[in-house]
């Protein structure tokens, strides 16, 4: 395995001003996404008002029945007596969801590393699962290469309506036989049998969408003492009452600077985040299963098209007495995070990154200040083939990835093999045949007006005919030349699936079935910095 770096340039505007320092776009965050702004963050989090203790067991019974490892316990213990740290997350997809998910964790416990190290002081990776997320589309899906194209295989989730991925007890008969279908999609290697059974352990062993995400990052990041917690977990609920109310209370003020932040980054030129409306609540609330979002109308807490009414007090009650049923939206779950735990730096995505622009004010109301905003890292694993072909072809991975040569290649190949002489036979007859048509036509409306319509429809009998024979001929040009287009369609299948990263498309398992179980520990023992290049990952 071996470590190499591309520097990538975001998708976004918004993203590619952070990262480079954009001063009009770090005014709406309260450091710059560096490692020179952990020690004054450090300083701030001196008076941070957090119940080390009382969070800690939390955290310690919630891993526990995945099985806590020594590293995990040391962290425990180090936050118990002060350490700060470092915290991402992501849904609960499954079989962990896209690639990115583990490069989030990467990120966490390799910047946690070296905020360490730089401040002499005890740094803890934190994972916050949003297990509060009803929105199982999303995450009930796998994509993968069947015949030479990249497909995506729906797991079916209507059964569970509106619930949370940790309240929809899993169909384990169903998710068996949708995970033996992917599986059945891979190629047989030594790790198949061993991969597929822990994968199916894991399923007999939980019953939620969170259980099972859980099970899976207990397996990769064990060895590291990655700390992890169910954001709906009851008992992390009950801890976050009290600050459930404040956000109640100051649910308008929140509303109002999340809104006026978005429309000054529109006024700059940024696309619009989030969409932030003024009368939002940014809260759900649980009701008869189903997770509905609030919003302020009149006085009142409303949602579900006014079905549900709450007064301010109403909430403020079920705050106190039954939190498990409220949970954060986009907006409030940074808030709850810097409430709950003293946090030195966030890593999160481009779109998480896009949100909490937003946010500077909303911090400021509720007396708190934002975290250093870290861009999670983004990697490519390329496998022998890749490489191999790579270089057969002259071409490098910005080639592929950046310039999207591929498909420029494959145009250019077919131009080159097309059986011109043929081609333009087929085109000469089809002006010959529009001409003829154009004179057939004239003749047969003197008789009659009515035969027109007639007349277009056979003529365009005859030009589907010609496409017809175009096609052919262009699909046996492509199978006669089908390794070398083969060997491009596969490059971007393996780096840019359907045009897109490859971390944000395909799961771990593939890549677990072919280097083994334990490559995140191999992905952590190079030597990888934490920094804006694109890591790449040579097999």
């Amino acid at each position: 395995m071996k470590l190499n770096q591309e520097f990538v340039p975001p998708s976004s505007s918004l993203m590619n001003d952070y990262i480079n320092g954009e001063e009009q776009l770090l005014h709406y965050f309260s450091y710059r996404p560096e490692h020179g702004s952990f020690e004054s963050r450090q300083k701030k989090l001196e008076g941070h008002n957090v119940d080390r203790n009382r969070l800690s067991s939390i955290i310690h019974a919630y891993m526990e029945p995945y099985g806590i490892s020594e590293k995990a316990e040391e962290h425990l213990k180090d936050f118990r007596e002060g350490a700060s740290v470092v915290i991402t997350g992501q849904q609960a997809g499954l079989l962990t969801g896209p690639l990115y998910t583990i490069h989030k964790a990467i990120s966490t416990i390799l910047l946690a590393k070296q905020a360490e190290e730089q401040l002499g002081a005890k740094v803890v990776p934190v994972f916050w699962i949003a297990g509060e997320d009803h929105d199982l589309a999303e995450i009930s899906h796998l994509y993968r290469e069947v015949n030479g194209r990249v497909e995506k295989l729906n797991f079916p989730h209507m059964e569970y309506g509106k619930k949370t991925a940790s309240t929809a007890s899993l169909n384990k008969t169903k998710i068996r036989n949708y995970l033996e279908d992917y599986f059945r999609s891979l190629p047989e290697t030594a790790y198949s049998a061993h991969l597929q059974q822990m994968v199916f352990g894991f399923l007999e062993t939980t019953d939620t969408y969170t259980e099972f995400f859980s099970a899976f990052l207990n397996h990769f990041f064990n060895k590291e003492g990655l700390l992890f917690i169910d954001a709906a977990h009851p008992e992390m609920r009950n801890y976050e009452a009290q600050y459930f109310k404040q956000l109640i209370n100051l649910a308008p003020g929140i509303a109002e600077e999340v809104y006026t932040a978005e429309q000054e980054l529109v006024t700059a030129g940024y696309a619009p985040p989030l969409s932030a409306e003024e009368d939002a609540a940014n809260l759900f609330i649980t009701v008869k299963g189903e997770r509905i979002l609030l919003k302020r109308e009149d006085g009142m807490f409303t949602g579900n098209n006014g079905n549900v009414r709450f007064s301010k007090e109403e909430l403020l009650t079920i705050a106190e007495q039954t939190p498990e049923i409220l949970s954060n939206n986009v907006v409030t779950r940074p808030l709850m995070q810097e409430m709950v735990f003293p946090v030195l730096a966030f890593v999160g995505g481009p779109g998480e990154i896009a949100y909490w622009s937003l946010l500077k004010n909303a911090f400021a109301l509720l007396e708190m200040e934002m975290p250093v905003i870290m861009p999670r890292l983004g990697m490519t694993f390329l496998n022998r083939r890749v490489q191999v072909l790579l270089e057969k072809y002259n071409l490098t991975f910005k080639d592929l990835v950046i310039d999207k040569k591929a498909a420029v290649l494959k145009a250019k190949l077919l131009d080159s093999v097309r059986a011109r002489g043929a081609e333009n036979l087929i085109d000469e007859l089809e002006t010959k045949i529009q001409d003829d048509f154009t004179t057939i036509k004239e003749k047969f409306t003197e008789v009659s007006t009515g035969l027109a319509p007639l007349v277009d429809k056979n003529l365009q009998y005859h030009l589907k005919q010609l496409d017809f024979l175009k096609n052919k001929l262009a699909d046996e040009v492509v199978l006669q030349n089908s390794v070398q287009f083969g060997h491009y369609d596969f490059l971007e299948n393996e780096l840019i699936p359907g045009g897109s990263p490859q971390e944000r498309i395909y799961n771990p398992i593939p890549y677990l079935n072919e280097y083994g179980l334990d490559l995140v520990d191999k992905i952590l023992e190079l030597e990888m910095k934490y920094d804006k290049n694109h890591k790449l990952i040579y097999f």
